[in-house]
């Protein structure tokens, strides 16, 4: 009678759940590349928490989960971003809720570091470029960047990599191989709509030191407000030799950024100290296309005034090759800037080898989800 009572629990254990667990099968979603799968339940059903590193844009994950989660108990999804939760997506419409402080410590709590994730490893290319030269009026340097990042603690990662020249005539950098941008990176939310980032390390444009990052962002809201703050200095390695110039140089920026909530234009106010040590302003007009971000700028500073483009796109195939415990992939995100001026920095920053906040947080919005989700539905 015991062993039956016992057997009858254990049924029901495994059937029903406790608090926080419930019953997917966390390995088909691994073998799609989903990484660190957890599943709660809530008192609607079960909710299910991943990350997945192939997509810019989290919808495209959201959709993914969908088709193959067959639980019609699931009624929700929790995408993570650097290992931290960034909201609830219902799943029949997609709509967006900021996660519960019970969802937010059973994350915490159930966190599986390093093993819940893949050794990921990405390929992406380096690619600068100048026009107007009168001897040679198309200048350009292409590297091919292999890099890997990898979890350390919630919200803590190191990435590095190296960079191997495919052709330069653009610079004194040679056709040497070089180490990619390497860095620490703290990815944090101390609070509902509070993001805060700090990176230190080495980056592009051939720039070491720290770089802080602070962003709020409701992401039912159409305005945010961000800060972004670097201290750096020029790094150069001709060969086998490193060169470090200094830290000297201070970026102190802040921005305003207001969106159209039915077109998924973006309007970006930012103004202060640039990285030529410049001070103005600059303006940003943002256009996302499902996984592409495409935008214009001017920017005017007491260096001079000036224009350009930007875009931003995930590379084709994304996924390469793919076992248990590691991936060879495309980057999710190849971004690139074109700034007229090519005399006196007017307006300038740097890439981090990673997305800035500004740029990923935008992937996350509502309403942009939403509107991915009629078109697609219509």
């Amino acid at each position: 009678m015991r062993n039956s009572c016992w057997l009858i629990g254990w049924v029901l254990y495994m059937g029903l759940g406790v608090p926080g667990y419930g019953q997917v099968d966390k390995g088909i979603l691994m073998k799609k590349g989903f990484e660190q799968v957890q599943v709660l339940r809530a008192d609607s059903g079960k909710v299910i928490s991943w990350e997945h590193r192939n997509f810019r844009n989290p919808y495209h994950s959201l959709i993914w989960a969908d088709r193959k989660v067959a639980d019609t108990l699931v009624t929700g999804f929790i995408p993570l971003y650097m290992n931290r939760p960034m909201g609830y997506y219902d799943r029949k419409t997609l709509v967006y809720s900021s996660i519960t402080p019970e969802q937010r410590a059973f994350l915490l709590t159930n966190n599986s570091l390093p093993a819940g994730y893949r050794w990921n490893f990405r390929i992406g290319p380096d690619f600068s470029a100048r026009f107007g030269d009168m001897e040679a009026p198309f200048r350009s340097r292409t590297n091919l960047i292999l890099d890997t990042r990898v979890y350390l603690l919630p919200g803590l990662s190191v990435q590095t990599g190296i960079s191997v020249p495919i052709q330069n005539n653009l610079g004194p950098w040679g056709t040497h191989w070089r180490l990619a941008p390497s860095h620490l990176h703290y990815f944090a939310i101390p609070k509902p709509h509070h993001f805060l980032g700090i990176t230190a390390g080495t980056f592009f444009q051939d720039r070491y030191g720290i770089h802080v990052q602070y962003r709020y962002d409701d992401f039912d809201k159409l305005w945010r407000i961000g800060i972004e703050s670097a201290y750096t200095g020029y790094y150069f390695i001709p060969g086998s030799k490193v060169y470090l110039a200094q830290l000297k140089d201070l970026i102190l920026l802040l921005d305003v950024e207001y969106r159209l909530r039915s077109t998924d234009l973006t309007l970006r106010f930012s103004g202060g100290q640039f990285i030529g040590r410049d001070r103005g302003v600059r303006c940003d007009l943002i256009r996302q296309y499902g996984g592409v971000d495409i935008g214009i700028f001017m920017v005017k500073t007491n260096n001079g005034t000036s224009g350009g483009f930007q875009f931003a796109f995930p590379l084709f195939p994304g996924k390469i090759a793919r076992g248990k415990r590691w991936e060879l992939r495309t980057t999710e995100e190849f971004r690139w800037e074109y700034n007229y001026s090519n005399a006196a920095p007017i307006g300038r920053n740097f890439r981090l080898g990673m997305p800035k906040l500004s740029d990923q947080l935008r992937q996350y919005n509502s309403a942009f989800i939403r509107n991915q989700n009629v078109k697609r539905n219509q």
